[in-house]
């Protein structure tokens, strides 16, 4: 009896000594169980799964997650997956983890994914893409999945061409008779985008990086200052059926956007008329305050349609005589931009409107003219 009274006695010592040890964090060398003390020197209360950089999404764990998808890894990108998403919460996560489970015909986790992925990011740039695929798991929408033996699916990226089909179960992939033949570069593939192209995560991200400078740019999607040159030629005003000489203009331009679509812009710069060197030439200061309204026309609104007006002033003083009148205007314009990535643009437009001329000589009246032309310039955003 004595000799068990003390094997008890030795087997409590231990049960305590190993709790004790668990609180303890295993030591200071392992990971603390949750609601245990921090180790020593940490911070109370730390932030770091929440502080990572956007450039690396979901930090190692996502990078390895993302190299395991391309490489037709998706069983093994799955635990990476999982293991990113314990210290973050960044959407895209969702996404390619997401992607995995529908290559690996795993229908409802996929749907989880995804449907996480778009309520964090309704918006998002590839949202329409992955709408599709949520509503073909979800049955919402009619597919041609169909079946090669009658209990393999196909790939919706196949395509009577020959384009790289992959049936996946399990933790391994198997290539349909449709993928032999295809290039190596086609492991790389994850899903078919919605005009039929297939697309890699690295077109993703791609994506993201080409959205962020959309969104930052002023000349884009963005707010923020634009600066600028501009030529207005050829130039012509008209009154009472005649038409001035090939006037002109040159100047900067100041513009401030302030959201997506609209920019407060202003121009200051001279105005001429004529042949420069003659008594008859005329010229002087140019002015114009006004905004317009961006329309993209393409994708992150690299390329618009822009339509704006404002208000603008002109004074020609005739060289010979040094006479002078003032030209009040209501100008309108039209035209295109084109946006070198975020922070360069040129932009074509035609310009005009209704000009009252007044004239410093007492006896002349008052007259209401006309102006057309063209407008080149080039600016850059800040």
């Amino acid at each position: 009896m004595r000799r068990i009274a003390l094997y008890g006695t030795v087997f409590g010592l231990l049960l305590s000594a190993s709790h004790a040890w668990a609180q303890k964090g295993g030591g200071g060398g392992g990971t603390s169980v949750r609601g245990a003390p921090a180790p020593p020197g940490a911070p109370r209360n730390s932030s770091a799964q929440f502080t990572l950089k956007r450039g690396e999404v979901g930090g190692q764990a996502g990078i390895t997650g993302r190299a395991r998808a391309r490489a037709g890894d998706c069983a093994g990108a799955l635990v990476a997956f999982d293991e990113a998403l314990r210290t973050t919460v960044e959407p895209t996560l969702y996404r390619d983890r997401g992607l995995c489970h529908e290559k690996l015909d795993h229908r409802y986790p996929a749907i989880d994914d995804y449907r996480a992925y778009l309520v964090a990011r309704p918006d998002a740039p590839d949202g329409d893409q992955i709408r599709e695929r949520l509503q073909r798991l979800e049955g919402t929408e009619p597919t041609e999945r169909g079946t090669d033996d009658g209990d393999t699916p196909k790939d919706d990226g196949a395509s009577a061409s020959g384009a790289a089909s992959l049936s996946m179960g399990g933790g391994g992939a198997s290539a349909s008779a449709s993928s032999r033949g295809a290039s190596s570069k086609r492991s790389n593939v994850i899903g078919p985008s919605r005009d039929g192209d297939t697309r890699s995560y690295d077109d993703y991200a791609a994506d993201e990086k080409r959205a962020d400078d959309a969104e930052q740019s002023p000349l884009r999607e963005g707010t923020g200052w634009i600066f600028g040159a501009f030529v207005h030629v050829p130039r012509y005003f008209f009154a009472e059926g005649g038409t001035s000489d090939m006037a002109y203009g040159l100047g900067a331009t100041i513009r401030y956007s302030v959201s997506s679509s609209f920019t407060f812009l202003t121009e200051i710069g001279y105005a001429g008329q004529g042949e420069s060197g003659r008594t008859t030439a005329a010229g002087g200061v140019l002015a114009l305050g006004g905004g317009e309204i961006r329309i993209p026309i393409t994708k992150y609104a690299g390329d618009q349609f822009v339509l704006g007006g404002g208000l603008g002033y002109e004074r020609y003083t005739v060289a010979g005589t040094r006479i002078g009148a003032n030209f009040w205007s209501a100008r309108f314009r039209g035209g295109f931009r084109h946006v070198f990535g975020p922070s360069v643009a040129v932009e074509l437009l035609a310009d005009g409107g209704p000009v009252l001329v007044t004239s410093d000589l007492d006896r002349v009246e008052s007259t209401v003219a006309g102006v057309i032309g063209g407008s080149f310039a080039v600016t850059a955003a800040f």
